[in-house]
């Protein structure tokens, strides 16, 4: 064999090594980080996972749980940790941001607050602790939705999607890429509906409120645990909205 052959096959051989590696590294799940952001009032841990590139221009926060008693959405931000990941896209997923609502099968907070009533954006003093729809005292009084809003701060998701329970619906926004919600809606297999009336001191209508550009929105999944395969569809679905995949007309009611 001569020399100059000999180096070709060696030429060849490189080549095909590094694209099996490129090949390798384009199949392999996106890196995982994870990190406490902070602590409820009870002092437990509110703990945020970071999936694909922390880099990326295009971030999604998904978050699981908020009412402690409407908790199936885990079950999406568990399944989303093993997924591939869009290029360009960072997900952001919280579990919990009410953990210790959570753990006794209670919507408020330790404090008896609603957590979805304690932002910002039209907030207004309703109820007192324990009531089903207790406001806190003033905006952001909870170290739990103060948790939400430094992230959001920093991170200004470009897509938020919020699991409640049990209405079996997703919630155009007031504002946003209505056609992006409708896209997740239709793989979800699931009515989309214009929030009437809009509720005061939502973490969506902050977040679409306050930041131009993005689409934050709540999905109401039915009663019970969620099975494998509603699991994956609403995996699925915060995929495509993570590549912006849209379905009809992207003004919003």
């Amino acid at each position: 064999m001569t020399a100059k052959r000999r180096l070709a096959i060696e030429l060849c051989c490189v080549a095909l090594a590094c694209g099996a590696v490129a090949a390798a590294r384009a199949a392999s799940p996106a890196p995982t980080s994870s990190a406490v952001i902070g602590r409820s009032v009870e002092d437990r841990r509110i703990t945020l996972v970071r999936r694909g590139d922390p880099d990326a221009p295009r971030r999604v926060l998904v978050v699981g749980c908020i009412h402690g008693n409407e908790c199936a959405g885990v079950a999406v931000t568990r399944a989303l940790r093993h997924v591939q990941v869009p290029t360009g896209v960072e997900l952001l997923l919280i579990d919990s941001v009410n953990p210790d609502g959570r753990a006794d099968g209670r919507r408020q907070n330790a404090r008896g607050v609603d957590l979805n009533r304690n932002f910002p954006t039209a907030w207004r003093h309703r109820g007192s602790a324990g009531d089903t729809y207790y406001s806190g005292p003033k905006p952001l009084s909870e170290p739990e939705s103060r948790v939400v809003a430094r992230l959001v701060r920093r991170e200004r998701p470009a897509v938020s999607v919020w699991y409640h329970q049990h209405a079996r619906l997703v919630y155009l926004p007031a504002r946003g890429d209505c056609a992006l919600v409708r896209h997740y809606a239709k793989q979800v297999e699931l009515p989309a509906r214009e929030e009437k009336p809009l509720l005061p001191g939502t973490a969506v209508r902050w977040q679409n409120a306050t930041f131009d550009g993005t689409t934050a929105f709540v999905v109401e999944l039915p009663a019970g645990e969620l099975g494998p395969g509603a699991v994956k569809r609403h995996a699925g679905a915060v995929l495509s909205a993570a590549r912006g995949e849209r379905s009809g007309r992207r003004s919003c009611p």
